[in-house]
């Protein structure tokens, strides 16, 4: 991967995993570029070029605690096919419980289904 920036603690495990991917075979060159944030901030890029070497290195990425964005625009994505996000920011990152329905009560408090 290509250093835009300093590296942030824990950076070491992401460089070894994209160096292990970056060895695996590939039958079709798909050159995806992937970035690395930190703070909103692009600091690492690097182009994987199969299938398996971007399944492979995601895996581990979100093993170690990185929150992966596949989907967004030019100005979100920041000219990558996938971003990172650092641990630190991802924790920070809304709650996706706006896609859950709000629990219904079905008998009001105080009764039971049997009390009907």
């Amino acid at each position: 991967m290509d250093l835009l920036h300093d590296a942030p603690p824990g950076f070491d495990g992401i460089a070894n995993a994209f160096a292990m991917a970056k060895l695996l075979p590939t039958t079709h060159r798909m050159d995806v570029k992937i970035g690395l944030l930190r703070d909103g901030v692009l600091f690492a890029i690097g182009r994987l070029d199969g299938y398996r070497q971007v399944n492979f290195f995601a895996d581990h990425v979100r093993e170690l605690g990185w929150q992966e964005h596949l989907l967004g625009g030019d100005a979100d994505m920041q000219g990558c096919d996938m971003l990172f996000s650092h641990p630190a920011d991802a924790a920070q990152a809304d709650d996706p419980s706006f896609i859950r329905r709000p629990p219904v009560e079905l008998w009001p408090s105080g009764t039971s289904h049997a009390d009907r």
